[in-house]
């Protein structure tokens, strides 16, 4: 073997005897993007790979750690492919879509064979683009400091509420992957995306479809011989080729240049006609249809796309124009099938291994040794250089702390599979360097700790066993005896404790903890590799809590989902994990639930959770304790504003005065009339909760707009339609009620829909129809493709166009653009003998009305991830509510319409603004729902501080403009919405002090002459100065020891001359190494050199007194804090003349578009607060204790406050009806079973013995109460 020469070449034998990471070399600097914080931030060991063997695992679909395909194959019966997605892919470069910038790289591809889609987002940060990793570094041997190449890690998946929002027909997501380079310095990131092919099954099917197409040219011929003289067999496998034609054209025309098809072109009707027209519908091509004598003689006009506006001129991803050129790619496919294509395609594996800048393996897939575990492990692929291995090794060394003798182990097996002798030297350092640590398992188990926690997982002494291998014995006690966990996990922690070796204790430590790992997690609810861990998570956890009895075992479950939603960031694992928690709390569902126990008739009825509709269930609670809501719902018949088109005509709703439409007016009866049943059955209901309808539902949650276009969409989309509805009456409220006794439930009919397609409209428009011998069509591609640089490199291929694409102006007209095919349909005619009408195609149209209501009994809303802002709900309530009703009255002035639901919620606000050199305001004045509070950027603060972000003045400097708001009217109800959304995007969890009682005064519309007005003015810049000073203290508190520095500073004299000095005679600098944040252990400081400059000497006053003065000036500026916030107090005191009582508070806890909602209600007359979770109800009368609760959490979200003179007016809690007593019947016969003593025949009872009262309970059963016993003396 020849010896590596440690004497060639500097500090080289340093990095072959030592362990990565430890050989001392200079700073590594650590940038970072959110995606990698992200990934790091994780408990979790996740390895990576080398860019090639990523490549090669994509193409190959097996990915070693990421477990998209694992996910892919589990759900392969949901696509609509007719290709199998499972093999070697093939990528070829799609569309005009592929572009590079100086931070970002995308490739759009397609597989030529599966035609599924494949879109690789890179992105980097530009300003940190010295950092990337880059072949240059490569040097032998290889320093901890130098990063060659990227080494990508999966960084996790897109949560589904991600991918639903951008899912579309135009861009059907399956999966959205994110990688990222794991190199220190290096800010490199893939985002992978896959969809489905855009051709479904059936078009495939249709266009090469050959002895269909035959059999129409046969018939074509036998009908008009002379037309079709010269066609060909050939026409039947051209279908392909015509269609890419037409797309071609399409992507290059105009409004003013687009061409129609006939239906009549000679090759057209025979290689598509009418069984091909659902094609070009779902195209969204224009049909025309013109009956002549029963022939169509109509066209097709394509829809112009857009034109590209993405960077570079390329096209953007999910826009139609992409969509058209993703149906090209994929036309083009199949004639690269057909051995059609003049040319062979151009394949963009070499162009991602340029981007990722590494070098294709070839013959790699032949290779035996690709699949085995050493390089898997250490994520290359065989026959790579000793610089790409020792590369992999040493960040998998970072990534994988818990496998490093199995690294090391590796590392040798590679070098000796390459018999590079340097490479083997190296590996054989690494590991004699290794072994001479101490050993992991150095333990002293005097009392045989150990040996009895082995023997509880049962395993057998002695404690050999890797990590690992303990973690697995763990998992399979939890799985066999979950009720015991607390116990395990001790025992794990014992075992943890006993060892010696840092990276063996924090592994074991980490899997004790409540929180468990993903894996560990899986295990418990009993989920394997092959799972689709999203979808199958929450019913596997709900299998097990309905099987256990323990409430031990079933909070082991529960942690266990919530764990996984933790780990993927699921929003609808988070909502599933809150859902069954509140379930098994209160025994919903639950095998230890006492189905038998009796209803508490004082408190309120529940509402459940119908599918993400806690949020809903919220506000429905609160809404059912404010009086005017309560009588316009029961009083509807009396309000209600009618169907008849003068009423909707005239009905102006709000103070912008918004006209509304016959939809809306029919969703908002139908509306009203649902929350009158759903209100009468919480007063009447005999169960703990009741189920609101999923009609009253779909009538608040979905727009108008969705129901009306519901059914077409539908039809569109070819989705199989829902049995129709059997036609009923709209139901009267009071028949609506009925006895009360029963709780609603709606039956919900799935319907399938997607929004309608937009159709263009066309100012005018060419037809394309046939022309006689002309050269047969031939495959046509035209790519645009960027490289690096940013420069476009296009591909052509030859083409000549097909014998029906000449232009011929001045034929039919096109017709109207509409969503739905018009059809000319003769006119009816009598029949002599009976006189009666020949309907051709009669079918009634279904009404606006019919539409709704069918729509809101069968449209199904989503119910994983998607939720509504709690503030757009309560709009959308009170918008129906609104829109159901007359208005009692109108403002001469505004003429706006006025009714009780305006009165009650409506605040008046007055936004007012003045240029820096104006004198007077401008203002504007709108009527509001709610007012806004804003929660402080850092720490809690009042309810008061967070309105006056939104009422006090504000400076722009910008716009040289001042700015505040004002209440000029307010209703009798307060709602206050805190805004907790930031301009980041992420949730302000701050505390908001919440006060019982809410002095608005300070925030009232005044006139500007005022005193009042003035000292407002004054406590603006009180509050201003106040805001700068604890910005100033915070300031010095962040760096004591920049005064602790300070206090090192000695001069010998006063006042003493001095040359700058050069780097021999510059004294020691007082170093302080906290003063511009943490240091890391790895980073090496070097005291900056001072230059040798000659200058004339200057003059050094000595400071002294430095901290005395700190010291002052701090006491200073919190004096002056202190009396500021004294004088705003003083004043707010004084304004107190405008109360309002806190009546509700509606919480919210999760992410911004997930996680679960539950409200806090006061009910003044029993003087107790009630909390509403969906189903469940309880009571709190510790007024501060509740106050404390909702002021010290960032939870609250919506505050409900009522004028506090008219709350008795305006709020309260209706009680529950108790249910009637039964009559009392005849004396029941004794039975002997439920008699403690028989009376012997002809004796009576002991006077002193009574009947045993009696009481109702669920369901009508009488069940015997025995007195309690008299206490003992």
């Amino acid at each position: 073997m020849a010896h590596f020469d440690l004497t060639g070449e500097e500090n080289a034998g340093t990095y072959f005897a030592a362990l990565p990471g430890t050989s001392g070399t200079n700073f590594v600097q650590h940038n970072t993007t959110p995606m990698k914080a992200r990934f790091f931030a994780s408990r979790d060991e996740v390895a990576g790979c080398h860019p090639s063997r990523w490549i090669y695992e994509l193409i190959n679909n097996s990915f070693t750690v990421c477990d998209l395909f694992d996910r892919a194959r589990a759900q392969s019966a949901e696509f609509d492919s007719p290709y199998t997605w499972d093999h070697p892919h093939k990528l070829v470069i799609n569309g005009n879509q592929s572009y590079s910038t100086s931070s970002a790289q995308i490739v759009s591809s397609i597989c030529l064979d599966c035609h599924f889609h494949f879109v690789f987002k890179m992105a980097w940060d530009e300003d940190h683009t010295s950092g990337l990793c880059h072949h240059s570094q490569a040097a032998w041997p290889l320093q901890d400091n130098m990063f060659p190449w990227h080494h990508l890690a999966w960084a996790g998946s897109a949560s589904p509420g991600n991918m639903a929002s951008d899912y579309s027909k135009y861009n059907p997501l399956l999966a959205r992957e994110n990688f990222v380079c794991t190199a220190a310095p290096c800010t490199f990131q893939i985002t992978l995306e896959i969809s489905q092919p855009r051709m479904p099954s059936w078009w495939v099917k249709l266009l090469l479809d050959h002895e269909a197409i035959r059999h129409e040219l046969d018939v074509a011929r036998e009908q008009d011989p002379g037309r079709y003289e010269g066609a060909t067999d050939e026409w039947a496998y051209q279908t392909p080729l015509n269609l890419n034609t037409y797309l071609k054209n399409q992507l290059e025309s105009t409004a003013e240049t687009v061409r129609s098809i006939s239906k009549r072109n000679k090759r057209f009707a025979v290689l598509f006609g009418p069984r091909c027209f659902s094609i070009f519908r779902e195209l969204e091509f224009q049909e025309k249809i013109e009956d002549n004598n029963g022939v169509d003689e109509g066209s097709f006009t394509p829809r112009p796309a857009a034109p590209s506006a993405g960077p570079l001129g390329t096209t953007e991803i999910n826009t139609y124009r992409a969509y058209l050129e993703d149906v090209r790619a994929e036309v083009q496919c199949l004639i690269h099938k057909a051995g059609q294509a003049a040319e062979k395609p151009t394949f963009c594996t070499p162009m991602l291994h340029g981007v990722l800048q590494c070098a294709e393996v070839k013959d790699v897939e032949s290779n035996a040794l690709v699949g085995t575990d050493r390089y898997k492990l250490l994520g290359v692929l065989p026959s790579q250089g000793r610089e790409i291995v020792v590369n992999a090794y040493k960040r998998q060394w970072d990534l994988l702390p818990s496998s490093r003798k199995e690294l090391i182990d590796a590392l040798l097996n590679v070098a000796n599979d390459a018999q590079d002798d340097l490479l083997i030297e190296y590996a054989v350092t690494q590991s004699s360097v290794y072994e001479s640590q101490p050993r992991q398992q150095a333990v002293a188990d005097d009392g045989g700790t150990v040996l009895q926690s082995l023997a509880y997982f049962g395993l057998t002494p002695p404690n050999n066993y890797p990590a690992e291998a303990i973690i697995r014995a763990f998992r399979k006690k939890l799985v066999d005896d979950p009720a015991d966990a607390s116990t395990a996990r001790s025992v794990l922690m014992m075992i943890a404790s006993e060892s010696q070796d840092d990276h063996y204790q924090a592994n074991l430590l980490m899997e004790a903890d409540q929180k468990m790992s993903l894996e560990t997690a899986k295990h418990v609810i009993g989920l394997n590799d092959s799972s689709n861990i999203i979808s199958d998570a929450g019913p596997a956890t709900r299998k097990k809590l309905q099987q256990c009895q323990k409430p031990e075992a079933r909070k082991l479950y529960l942690d266990a989902l919530d764990s996984i939603a933790e780990h993927t960031a699921s929003p609808s694992l988070k909502q599933a994990a809150q859902e069954l928690a509140h379930e098994s709390e209160s025994g919903i569902g639950m095998a230890s639930a006492d189905s038998g126990a009796p209803v508490d008739f004082s408190l309120p009825v529940g509402l459940d959770n119908i599918g993400n509709t806690c949020y809903l269930n919220s506000l429905l609670q609160y809404l059912f304790t404010v009086k005017p809501v309560r009588d316009v719902v029961f009083d509807y018949d009396d309000l209600k504003l009618g169907l008849s088109e003068d009423a909707i005509d005239k009905r102006r709703i709000g103070g912008n005065k918004m006209q509304m439409d016959r939809g809306e007016a029919v969703v908002a009866d139908a509306f009203a009339q649902e929350l009158a049943t759903l209100f009468n059955t919480l007063q009447k209901s005999e169960k703990t909760a009741t189920r609101p309808s999923q009609r009253l539902a779909n009538a608040v949650l979905l727009s108008t707009h969705t129901l009306l276009n519901s059914e077409k969409a539908g039809d569109r989309q070819g989705s199989p339609l829902p049995p129709p509805l059997p036609s009923r009456p709209l139901p009267e409220p009071a028949a609506a009620f009925g006895d009360g006794s029963g709780d609603v439930n709606m039956v919900d009919f799935e319907h399938r829909g997607t929004a309608p397609l937009d159709t263009a409209s066309l100012s005018s428009t060419k037809t394309l129809v046939e022309h006689e011998a002309s050269p047969e069509p031939s495959y046509e591609r035209v790519e645009n493709v960027a490289e690096p640089d940013g420069q476009m490199i296009t591909s052509t291929t030859e083409t000549s166009n097909a014998d029906d694409a000449v232009m011929v102006d001045g034929l039919a007209p096109a017709s109207k653009p509409s969503g739905d095919t018009q059809v000319e349909k003769p006119i009816p005619t009598l029949d002599s003998r009976t006189a009666d009408v020949d309907m051709v195609d009669a079918e009634a149209p279904e009404t606006i009305d019919q539409k709704v209501l069918s729509a809101l009994e069968r449209q199904k809303r989503s119910s994983g991830t998607d939720q509504q802002d709690v503030e757009e709900v309560m709009g959308s309530i009170i918008n129906r509510l609104q829109a159901a009703i007359r208005p009692s009255s109108v403002d001469d002035k505004t003429g706006i319409q006025l009714e009780r639901l305006m009165e009650t919620f409506f605040v008046t606000t007055v936004n007012y603004t003045k240029k820096f050199h104006e004198q007077k305001y401008q203002h504007e004045v709108s009527f509001d729902r709610s007012i806004t509070a804003f929660p402080a950027e850092n720490g809690p603060c009042s309810l008061y501080d967070a309105l006056g972000r939104n009422f006090d003045q504000q400076i722009l400097e910008e716009s040289k403009l001042s700015r505040y708001t004002t209440i000029r009217t307010l209703p009798p109800i307060l709602h206050v919405l805190i805004q907790r959304t930031q301009s980041n995007g992420s949730k302000n969890g701050n505390p908001v002090i919440i006060p019982e009682t809410l002095y608005v005064d300070r925030f009232m519309d005044m006139d500007h002459d005022s005193p009042a007005f003035q000292r407002r003015v004054e406590d603006w810049i009180t509050a201003k100065r106040i805001a700068d000073i604890k910005t100033d203290l915070a300031k010095l508190e962040d760096n004591p020891s920049y005064l602790r520095s300070l206090e090192h500073y000695k001069a010998p004299e006063p006042l003493t001359y001095a040359k700058l000095s050069t780097q021999d005679d510059a004294p020691e600098e007082v170093e302080t190494f906290d003063f511009d944040g943490p240091v890391e252990d790895d980073f090496l400081f070097i005291s900056p050199s001072k230059p040798v400059v000659e200058q004339e000497e200057v003059p050094v006053p000595k400071v002294t007194g430095v901290y005395e003065t700190y010291c002052q000036v701090k006491q200073m500026m919190e004096d002056e804090l202190t009396c500021c916030e004294e004088t705003i107090t003083v004043h707010n005191e004084e304004l107190k003349e405008i109360p309002y009582r806190l009546h509700a508070v509606i919480c919210h806890r999760g992410q911004l578009m997930s996680g679960h909602y539950w409200v806090w209600i006061r009910d003044f007359q029993d003087n107790v607060w009630r909390w509403y979770n969906d189903a469940d109800v309880k009571e709190n009368k510790d007024t501060e204790e509740v106050l404390r609760t909702l002021s010290t959490s960032g939870e609250p979200y919506f505050l409900c406050y009522v004028r506090d003179g008219d709350k008795d007016k305006y709020v309260n809690v209706p009680k529950r009806e108790q249910p009637l007593q039964p009559e009392p019947g005849p004396e029941p016969e004794p039975v002997p079973e439920l008699v403690p003593e028989l009376v012997p025949e002809g004796m009576s009872p002991p006077e002193s013995a009574s009947p045993e009262p009696e009481k109702l309970v669920d369901g009508g059963v009488r069940e015997m109460l025995t007195p309690p016993p008299e206490p003992a003396a």
